[in-house]
């Protein structure tokens, strides 16, 4: 395959990706079945006693009455509501992150059905982060092992495997 028809070819695969990710960054909010922060903050009431879905940051917990208080942000990043979670027993701490599925009730509190811990606490997800990174460069690593950059092609070649022992005989 020629090279001009090779970039071509990948500038079109990357407008694609960035149009579809385009796309769904700005149909998010109007697909998704549960309200966000800022449908919580302007029309709470609306949504008493339905089934939702809450993700948030863990503020505080009471093991002994089984509650944790999460706080719940909008697109800002700011704090649209702090809702009390009733009947769970995650071991979280203050600074994780949790998700809980129950009904939602007046006074800013739920009843928890199940609770999912996403992070255990605030440093948990630099570390998912750091392990990530330094298993996206050993993969890299390895596959620049086996395989090698072709500039003038836009190819990759794979690397020989063969020793000069094995051409001697």
């Amino acid at each position: 395959m020629r090279t001009g028809l090779r970039v071509a070819v990948g500038i079109v695969l990357l407008f694609g990706v960035v149009g579809l990710c385009i796309h769904y960054g700005a149909t998010y909010d109007t697909n998704w079945p549960h309200p966000t922060g800022e449908q919580l903050a302007t029309d709470y009431d609306e949504y008493v006693d339905d089934r939702i879905l809450l993700i948030g940051e863990v503020q505080s917990t009471d093991p002994v009455d089984e509650t944790l208080t999460i706080e719940i942000t909008d697109d800002a990043d700011e704090v649209a509501a702090e809702i009390e979670i009733h009947d769970t027993t995650a071991a979280v701490e203050p600074g994780g992150t949790v998700q809980a599925y129950g009904t939602l009730q007046a006074a800013e509190t739920m009843t928890a059905t199940e609770t999912v811990v996403v992070n255990h606490g605030p440093t948990e997800s630099q570390y998912k982060l750091a392990v990530s990174v330094v298993g996206i460069l050993l993969a890299i690593g390895y596959f620049l092992t086996q395989w090698q950059l072709n500039l003038q092609q836009l190819t990759f070649n794979q690397r020989s495997t063969t020793t000069e022992a094995d051409h001697n005989g």
